[in-house]
Order: C-alpha cells, then structure tokens, then sequence
C-alpha cells in the first residue's frame, strides 16, 4: 500500500508529465582517465598530460545547476568514473540532492567494498560493460585480464545489496553468436541486459570512438543484428524497446525513424571540462554548467546518429511529451492541434516501450 508520500511522488511525477513533458535525463563524464583498452575506444589514447578528473566541488555544484533545471535521471560515465578519487562522495550528493544516480563501469573496481559503498551511497543502477561472448575475447579486446572473475564475483553482491545490475553490451563483430552471448552472460551472473549501437561518430568533446573494424557494418549487416536481437528477446531479459530496435533497421533501410532524438531538449551530456553538449555526438555546445541554468533547451529534430542512450529514452518519453503539447496547445486554443497530439499513433508505441522495459526490469 502506498505512503502518502508515495501518492506525493506520483502525482509529482504526473503533474511534470502534463507540463513540462517528464523529468529530464543527462550523462555525466567524470573523468576522461580510463584503464582498460579497448581497441574501438580513443580513451586509452589520452596523454597523461591531458587526463582531466572534475572537481568535486565543482561536481557538486553541477548536480546543483542541474537538479534546478529538471535533471532526475543521471548516468555517471567516463573514462571509466570509479577512477574519480571522491566518486562515491560524487555519487551521494547526487542520490541525497534527488537525482537518480546510475553509472557505467568497467567493473575492474567492484570489490565487495565498492559494492556496498556505492549502495550506502545510494547509487541505482550498474551498468558492467561486456564486449563478447567468451571471456578470452572480452578480456583481450578491454586489455582486463581477470576481469571477468571480477564481474562473476561481484554480481551476485550487487544483487544482494539490492542495487541493479545491467550488461551493457556494444554491438561489435566480436559477437559472432549472439545465443552463445546469452549464454555467456548467465554464467557471469546477469539477468539483464542493453546493447550499446556501434557508434562511428562522437562529438570532439567526447573521445568514445576510433577506427576500429569491429564497429564497421554495411547497412545489411547491421539490419540483421538488430533483427537478431529482436528475435533473441524472448530468450533473455533485453531492455532495449522493440520499437527501437524497428527503428534502428528504419534507420539504416531509408532514414525515416518514427521517433526523432530529444537530445538538447530532455536529454544532455556534461563532460570533464563542465561543458554541456546535446548528447555525445553534435559539437554544438550549449555552454558550460554554469550558464545551463538560463540556457535555452531546443528541440533539435535530430536524427544524425543511433547513440541509444538519448533515442532509447527519447522514444519512452514521445508520450509525455505529446501530453505536454496537447495541454499547451489547448491552452493556447489550439483544439484541433491538441487532439492531433493525442492521436498521434506513435503515442502507443511509446507508452507501449515504456510498458516493455518496466515488465524486463527496467534500468533503475
């Protein structure tokens, strides 16, 4: 049964949705430092005289700036960030401040320490980063050796702890049976997990990204590892919407996605240097953290790229979206406008995806 703070919450949560579209979402680059090298991967490039690790301070008054700007999903990425001296004090302020607190690892540092310090810290969501479907190729290609036994031991504390726990997966040709991938990942110990697209194009900001083979498809070759991931959704809990993956083979067939990126308007990156940036992939700056909280958020209509970690969470929030439009435009008098809003067949997808990841596990 419900609190009445809970019933506080929700109607918080709905109030939101109708006005100003739902909570906004942001990656967080820590550090551009990292340990591992991974061969499709410019971080292990960074030259020591150029190895950045935010303040903490200034983190702090970041998550500040970025709380009052409608900030409640936050991924703490990197580099790799548990590299951060102060992360877990980083990653408290974060969850204390009302933000929910993510982040993306290598799992190199998840001792039984780190777990359960990052759950009193109040972290969310670990997402462990998985390159292959044996242990050999994923340690070859992130230059881990024993990383593997690191992640088997730490997953089933992370899950004691109550924290969620994700393999986060990048599309690559290392994976050359994505059954036997399955298979692998449920020996490590993952119930869950997301496929990250082979990205080709990062922003300058953003050194994600290096010639490398094993992200190099033709379209065909990718259309059909998106419908083999389709296909493999009803072996394994995969968080990734289906509308997505439909849409990423619309991509790569002829361009016309249904779902267009909210990049720079409900979602955003923040790099080492507190420079703000639509999303990982444009180079237009929007300013640094501290003009965020007078600059203008744009609906771009962006469809450049396929960095699921802005269109996945675009495509969820299409609904709340549409809700919001339709309230202003009936507001403004646009009647006809705000039933063509609600209407919007894409509506049902989008709730429908959303429906989708909740039944999976979800990602918080």
């Amino acid at each position: 049964m419900l609190s009445l703070n809970g019933y506080r919450k929700g109607f918080e949560l709905v109030k939101d949705a109708v006005i100003n579209g739902g909570p906004s979402f942001i990656n967080f680059a820590l550090t551009n430092v990292c340990n591992a090298k991974c061969s499709f991967c410019t971080f292990p490039k960074v030259a020591a005289r150029d190895r950045v690790y935010v303040d903490t301070a200034k983190a702090k008054e970041a998550l500040d700036i970025l709380y009052q700007r409608g900030i409640r999903y936050i991924t703490f990425v990197g580099g790799e960030p548990l590299l951060h001296p102060d992360f877990l004090e980083i990653i408290r302020y974060s969850s204390n401040r009302g933000i929910v607190s993510m982040m993306s690892t290598n799992a190199t540092y998840l001792t039984m320490d780190m777990v359960h310090g990052l759950k009193e810290a109040g972290l969310s969501t670990i997402f462990i980063s998985i390159d292959a479907a044996t242990v050999e190729e994923h340690e070859k290609n992130r230059g881990l050796p024993g990383v593997c036994e690191t992640v088997r031991r730490a997953i089933p504390k992370i899950k004691a702890v109550g924290m969620n726990c994700i393999a986060s997966v990048t599309i690559s040709k290392l994976i050359k049976d994505y059954s036997r991938l399955v298979i692998f990942l449920r020996d490590l110990g993952f119930e869950k997990m997301t496929f990250s697209n082979p990205m080709i194009r990062y922003s300058d900001s953003y050194a994600g990204y290096t010639a490398s083979g094993l992200i190099d498809y033709r379209p065909q070759e990718i259309i059909e590892v998106f419908r083999t991931i389709k296909r493999l959704k009803s072996r394994f809990r995969i968080l990734n919407p289906t509308a997505s993956l439909d849409d990423m083979v619309r991509f790569f067939d002829d361009g016309k996605v249904r779902f267009i990126c909210l990049g720079g308007y409900k979602s955003f990156y923040v790099d080492w240097l507190l420079d703000v940036y639509p999303c990982q992939t444009l180079n237009e700056k929007m300013g640094t953290i501290y003009e965020f909280d007078r600059v203008t958020f744009k609906r771009l209509n962006c469809n450049l790229c396929i960095n699921e970690c802005y269109r996945e969470p675009s495509l969820m929030q299409y609904v709340a979206i549409s809700v919001s439009d339709a309230v202003a435009s009936f507001s403004n008098g646009g009647v006809i406008e705000g039933l063509r809003r609600l209407w919007d067949a894409n509506n049902l997808i989008s709730l429908w995806a959303s429906v989708e990841e909740w039944k999976d596990g979800g990602r918080i």
